[in-house]
């Protein structure tokens, strides 16, 4: 029967695998950490943006109303997310954007779900074993 026993090369050692899960661990604890830190940035430079493109778009408008909608640059029209028309003469038209559109609704959903994935990742790092 003794020639049936297949012996280890290595005698196994269950704590060399925990000190591997532990290191693992803080490895994914800082992963977690920086994901977190970054995407709190992103968020916050998104916001700023948003307030940013609601002033570009409100002194444009201004603009326009001085010069005329079709005077103004094409090169100004580049940030504008108010929406530009042509009519049958070829004129440009804006129109001001209020209503949600598509990509709107597709970044709240985005935002949203960004926003659970930190709670989670959040939640983790504050889990103890």
């Amino acid at each position: 029967m003794n020639d049936n026993v297949i012996k280890f090369p290595k005698p196994f050692n269950p704590e060399s695998l925990t000190d591997q899960m532990m290191g693992l661990q803080e490895r994914l604890s800082d992963n977690y950490s920086k994901v977190m830190e970054n995407y709190m940035l992103s968020r916050s430079l998104e916001l700023e943006s948003q307030a940013l493109q609601k002033s570009y778009d409100e002194v444009l408008m201004r603009y326009a109303e001085l010069v005329g909608h079709e005077n103004i640059p094409v090169g100004l029209l580049e940030y504008s997310t108010h929406i530009i028309e042509k009519d049958d003469e070829e004129e440009i038209v804006m129109v001001p954007n209020d209503l949600k559109d598509e990509l709107d609704i597709l970044q709240a959903k985005v935002r949203e779900t960004m926003d659970e994935l930190a709670n989670y990742l959040q939640g983790i790092a504050n889990d103890e074993l």
